[in-house]
């Protein structure tokens, strides 16, 4: 347990393995076979005050290599006799494809998105970006987005055509990772691509800013930092989705192993759509055989504690500053989460292992791999590729609907066919084992490192789903993942009038709704009847009203509720008016 106890001396003593000589594929290779990797973060560990981009290469490594996992080429995909074009199931790195995607998620990339503007933040600026993405669409036939077909925009913080200074850092993959998986997802989405002048808080935060006066419908953010509430009104914009990645540590960034005990932002923010990470494995046709948490340690994996680094987990845990939303904390089980009042992320979750990752065309890397192939192909992962999925399905949905925090929608749809419910693994260091085969790992000195156990004390945790996957709503996955677009439409309350149905005029009669509200401790809250006849609305907080109509003919009540989210439905009712 050297690494939980002592945790800068055993990174000291004891670095991550190097990659062996032609690491990554270069060609699809041969599908069924076990090949060995290591996932490596693009971005580096950043300082306070500044975030870091979620995005992890996938490094293949020799069988014995410590750290190494087993993985298959595209997530287990069947190859298809296509290695190019809209068909193809392998990428050029051995990672997944758009129809990968498309065929796991179930969704068309082309059906919709007219009028959607996916809005991405990152840092430093990508030079290549704009050829690359041409390259990548030519790769795979998809409709060609580029700066000069006015698909592509590329702005700096502040929405001019003055971009930051080049990258050096590692953002410039994070940017072509963010920017083609947008337009894999949603090839009718137009993109602006905001660069930061630095991966500051503050900067970014600009840019999320300007992102929103520019109109964007959907803002992705793939990066995040220790939980400071410093920038969160930039992440607060009534009437957009807000997607951010909820980092690659697992639960309360254990894999860091320096008693971090919070969770990231801005995925910790309520006012956003934090999403979680899996791994996807695929079978024949590319569709989806499983989903589990995604959590390279495995159960107290063996490496993690030799080498003092994590290998990769889906970022989640409880806020230790921000108040949960009520659609969350009604959720039925929400008491097993132990978070109380508290935020807990994740949202929603799609596919963030490297291992299952997808493939990226990047001709503008600046040295940040030591070791890796020199192909302009490369197999990525992290929360950094969820991030960008979800928010291109909700272009693909048309957006936000006028919610105003589009998490809602999520939450409304929990339980849905709709939703894939992710109910295997977890995100903390016993990998969902539960309290009593686990033990107390929180007592090594290394914080909170499990949901299992609180911070001190012998007695299990009043809940785990913090950190463990369940039925229903979890930390780690959030809702699940998408099954289509039905998880991103537009829901509601509903009412159904009661009443009758022939009325004489002159006499009051009443009539009554029964309503039935799809989120989490939803009510609705108010009774708008509009009786069809040209007289005044009468607005009631009860489910019953009275009128009288004062002409004979056939009229339509039309009844508007209204719920504690703000969010409404209508029933109409077929009246006929007697002398």
């Amino acid at each position: 347990m050297l690494a939980l106890v002592f945790p800068a001396l055993a990174v000291a003593l004891m670095a991550v393995p190097a990659a062996s000589a032609g690491v990554t594929h270069t060609a699809p290779g041969s599908a069924g076979v076990t090949y060995y990797a290591i996932g490596k973060p693009v971005c580096k560990r950043p300082k306070p005050g500044y975030s870091m981009c979620f995005a992890m290469r996938r490094v293949e490594v020799k069988k014995g290599t410590p750290g190494a996992k087993p993985y298959e080429l595209a997530a287990g995909a069947t190859p298809s006799i296509f290695t190019t074009g809209p068909k193809a199931t392998i990428g050029p790195a051995g990672g997944l494809t758009p129809s990968d995607l498309a065929t796991a998620y179930d969704f068309s990339s082309t059906a919709t998105g007219t009028g959607q503007t996916v809005a991405i933040v990152d840092a430093y600026n990508d030079p290549n970006i704009n050829t690359d993405l041409q390259t990548f669409d030519s790769q795979y036939g998809l409709a060609t987005c580029s700066e000069a077909s006015g698909c592509l925009r590329v702005l700096s913080q502040t929405g001019t055509a003055t971009l930051p200074a080049n990258d050096t850092t590692g953002w410039s993959l994070e940017e072509s990772l963010d920017v083609e998986t947008v337009h894999s997802v949603c090839q009718e989405c137009k993109i602006i691509l905001l660069e930061a002048n630095s991966p500051s808080n503050s900067n970014l935060a600009a840019a999320v800013d300007e992102a929103a006066t520019l109109h964007a419908t959907e803002i992705s953010n793939s990066y995040g930092g220790p939980e400071t509430t410093t920038e969160a009104a930039a992440y607060s914009h009534p009437g957009i989705v807000i997607t951010a990645s909820a980092g690659d540590d697992g639960y309360y960034d254990f894999d860091l192993l320096g008693a971090v005990n919070k969770p990231n932002a801005p995925a910790s923010f309520n006012t956003v759509v934090s999403v979680g990470g899996t791994s996807l494995y695929l079978g024949q046709s590319a569709t989806r055989q499983s989903e589990t948490v995604w959590n390279d340690n495995g159960t107290k994996d063996y490496y993690e504690q030799i080498l003092g680094a994590g290998l990769g987990a889906g970022g989640g845990g409880c806020s230790t500053v921000i108040t949960a939303q009520g659609w969350q904390t009604h959720v039925s089980d929400w008491a097993s989460t132990a978070c109380g009042s508290h935020r807990l992320v994740n949202d929603i979750a799609a596919d963030a292992d490297y291992l299952t990752g997808f493939d990226v065309h990047d001709t503008y890397d600046p040295g940040t791999c030591s070791g890796c192939a020199s192909s302009v192909w490369e197999t990525i992962g992290g929360t950094s590729l969820a991030s960008p999925i979800i928010a291109a399905m909700f272009g693909l949905a048309g957006g936000a609907h006028g919610v105003s925090y589009p998490a809602l929608t999520l939450y409304g749809h929990l339980g849905s066919s709709s939703l894939y419910d992710v109910t295997s693994g977890g995100n903390g260091y016993c990998g969902g084992e539960g309290a009593s085969t686990c033990g107390d790992p929180n007592t090594l000195g290394a914080g909170i490192v499990d949901c299992d156990y609180p911070a001190s004390g012998t007695t299990p945790s009043a809940g785990d789903t913090a950190c463990d996957a369940a039925r229903g709503y979890d930390g780690p996955a959030g809702v699940g993942t998408p099954i289509g677009l039905g998880a991103f439409a537009k829901t509601g309350p509903t009412a159904k009038i009661a009443g009758p149905t022939s009325v004489a005029s002159g006499a009051t009669n009443t009539w009554t709704a029964t309503t039935t509200d799809p989120f989490p401790g939803g009510i609705v809250t108010s009774y708008s009847w509009n009786w069809g006849d040209g007289s005044s609305p009468t607005v009631t907080t009860t489910p019953s009203a009275m009128h009288d109509y004062a002409a004979s003919g056939s009229r339509t009540i039309t009844l508007t509720v209204k719920d504690n989210y703000g969010q409404t439905g209508i029933a109409t009712y077929k009246v006929t008016v007697t002398t």
